[in-house]
């Protein structure tokens, strides 16, 4: 955790005046740890599908409730420990589930050796030292953790209280990741003191299989709902009103085919007790983040499912809202709330979009900074249209830099088409968000290898989050198919059988498993170090600023970038600091061009020159360029060599007069 933790002794801010006040027909909790800055998409489109059948639903912020308890910092922290140690689940093990304080072994949490507690003694001795190696973590002191886990213990039994004085008939909680054993610990103290209440839990932690497990976990939860559920939720309401509660205990949902149909989402609970609970963050609309979905499933997926990705879980169809629906309610949603981020909660955005959505964004919904999860074969016409639409950031899956790990994880792009983004996500001032990967079933050391010759050269060029092991999830083809990708021993994370009931199997339960395979990347730390080195020092280099006023300060990310002089020259600026390279070289139209735009690899006097200066390079016999420019420069060079380097459609966009390369300033 990123800082010091410290508990906090907040206790009046969540206890003392008591807003339960309703006879709802249902509530809806959020448990911890949900994130604080934004609400929660899937209980509020329940909640508005029930209001248009007559039914009264409310929402309460549980997690907004912690956050005040224990301080945001500590909360945050919480949320970024790894996910090895599923320490979310362990702070209310106890409640939930009678284990000890933070569940088995709490002192051997933060171990490697834990993680892998479940994978043979051959393989654990192996795979603990190089993670301990190459992923070091510096975990918290146990006894502060034992001191938030007593508070969290005391904060379930008020919060339950104060549930069951809302006489609502139903109380139902969401779990997404780590808010399982909240859940549960929650409906379980509200089915004590208050018996008649139906008791409910949903949300992804509960598709498919894993229903079944989760209804073993508790039988103070009366139903699990599994999937999508804006059918069902509505018909239990009206089951329930007419004392004809369901026979099963798991309610399997029914896609919904046509989103149009969906009401929109109403989010004034979660800014309301957001302003209640953590006024200082709710005074702060910038830092407040608005979720809406414009489609659901994946239309890459549909053909291709990347090999690791276990995102839509039995949801992989792919359906989009009309362009017509989106406009429309995001023009609600940013008339009705402060927040001015909007971040889709698509897995993939919708292709058609380029040409039916994001011109209208540009026009009708101007002042909107949004975000979306993208293919990252991206042309400069697409990228451009993305920032002018209002599409500040975009997740685009990057993952690696070569192109053999790239076919390995089912991606469908390459090497140079993931270069070509980071170059025209620079040009165009769009935020990416991206990792690298490692630790992938037949990986070669030569990809690796590539890797690490490759990063210096982009240091100008937006840095990736990290360097992450491959995680194998539920529902992903690694976890469904094993035998295909030579996977063996296929076992849940550690902390999840120290965090379970000994009546629960945790691989019913478990999302992320490790396993044994065969991989080259396990059998050299040394190289691994080697790119997590380069990695810092490229994050390091993108964090440096200079001060232009007490108030605000510039970054000075390194460049490589061609400029159209006045004299009309081009002139290419490297301030990467790389040897065999200069600040500035004047260069001839063909050695701009060579610079700029990515063609199938053939020796000439320009390529070598570009080779030697570090300003591109050649991968999968093709030659790729390395260097930015402003997006007017850099289309006009395209057009001139007649291809983008990218296999996404072409599309004919007019580039205002307002997009010239500036530098970021953070304030």
């Amino acid at each position: 955790m990123g800082g010091v933790m410290v508990p906090s002794d907040k206790r009046g801010s969540m206890v003392d005046a008591n807003p339960f006040t309703d006879d709802s027909d249902a509530l809806l909790i959020v448990p911890p740890f949900a994130r604080l800055s934004a609400p929660a998409l899937g209980v509020h489109i329940l909640q508005t599908c029930a209001g248009a059948a007559g039914f009264q639903v409310k929402v309460l912020y549980a997690n907004l409730m912690v956050g005040a308890l224990i301080g945001p910092q500590t909360y945050t922290d919480i949320c970024q420990t790894p996910a090895t140690v599923v320490l979310g689940e362990r702070l209310f093990a106890a409640s939930a589930y009678d284990l000890p304080p933070l569940g088995r072994q709490p002192e051997r949490m933060f171990d490697y050796a834990t993680h892998f507690g479940l994978l043979p003694a051959e393989v654990r001795s192996r795979l603990t030292p190089l993670f301990e190696q190459v992923q070091p973590y510096a975990p918290p002191p146990l006894p502060i953790l034992l001191q938030l886990e007593a508070q969290l213990q005391a904060w379930v039994e008020t919060v339950a209280a104060q549930v069951v004085a809302r006489n609502c008939r139903i109380v139902g909680c969401t779990t997404m990741f780590e808010q399982t054993a909240a859940s549960i610990a929650l409906l379980r103290r509200v089915k004590a003191l208050s018996p008649q209440t139906v008791t409910i839990i949903g949300g992804s932690n509960c598709e498919g299989e894993v229903a079944q497990a989760i209804a073993k976990l508790s039988p103070a939860v009366d139903y699990v709902f599994s999937g999508e559920s804006e059918i069902t939720f509505v018909n239990f309401l009206r089951q329930v009103k007419a004392n004809q509660r369901p026979a099963e205990r798991v309610i399997y949902g029914q896609p919904c085919h046509h989103l149009d149909a969906l009401p929109r989402p109403d989010f004034s609970e979660f800014f309301e007790q957001c302003a209640q609970y953590l006024p200082a963050l709710a005074a702060k609309p910038q830092r407040l983040t608005l979720l809406y979905e414009t489609s659901r499933g994946c239309w890459w997926g549909q053909k291709h499912h990347c090999t690791f990705c276990g995102l839509n879980g039995h949801g992989m169809t792919f359906r989009a809202k009309s362009p017509d629906i989106v406009l429309s309610e995001l023009k609600e949603l940013a008339a009705k709330y402060p927040a001015r981020q909007i971040r889709m909660s698509d897995n993939i955005m919708p292709f058609s979009y380029f040409k039916t959505l994001l011109p209208r964004l540009q026009t009708e919904l101007p002042n909107l900074e949004l975000f979306y999860e993208q293919k990252a074969n991206l042309s400069l016409a697409q990228v451009l249209a993305l920032k002018q639409a209002g599409i500040a950031e975009i997740q685009p899956g990057i993952e690696a830099l070569s192109t053999s790990l790239l076919k390995r994880m089912d991606k469908g792009v390459t090497a140079r088409q993931n270069i070509a983004l980071l170059r025209y996500a620079r040009a165009a001032n769009l935020r990416l968000v991206w990792n690298l990967l490692w630790g992938f079933p037949g990986d070669q050391r030569q990809e690796y290898e590539e890797t690490l010759a490759l990063l210096p050269l982009l240091r100008h060029l937006q840095p990736p989050s990290g360097f992450f092991h491959l995680l194998i999830d539920r529902f992903s083809p690694y976890f469904d198919r094993p035998a295909d990708y030579g996977i063996r021993q296929l076992e849940p994370f550690g902390g999840y059988a120290q965090s379970l009931p000994d009546e629960v199997e945790p691989g019913q339960i478990a999302y992320h498993f490790v396993a044994d395979y065969d991989c080259e990347s396990h059998r050299q730390p040394e190289l691994m170090l080697a790119i997590q080195r380069e990695l810092d020092l490229w994050q390091t280099t993108w964090e440096a600023t200079i001060k232009l006023s007490p108030s605000l300060t510039m970054r000075t990310p390194p460049l490589l970038r061609v400029t159209h002089e006045t004299d009309g020259g081009y002139l290419l600026h490297d301030t990467r600091g790389l040897p065999d390279t200069t600040q500035e070289t004047w260069l001839s139209h063909r050695q701009a061009a060579v610079a700029l735009v990515a063609r199938p690899f053939e020796s000439s006097a320009e390529i070598e020159w570009a080779l030697h200066r570090k300003v591109g390079v050649v991968r999968d016999g093709w030659y790729i360029p390395l260097a930015t420019a402003g997006p007017e420069l850099l289309r006009e060079f395209e057009s001139d060599v007649g291809q983008s380097g990218s296999t996404g459609e072409a599309i004919r966009i007019e580039l205002p007069n307002s997009m010239p390369f500036r530098l970021l300033l953070v304030n």
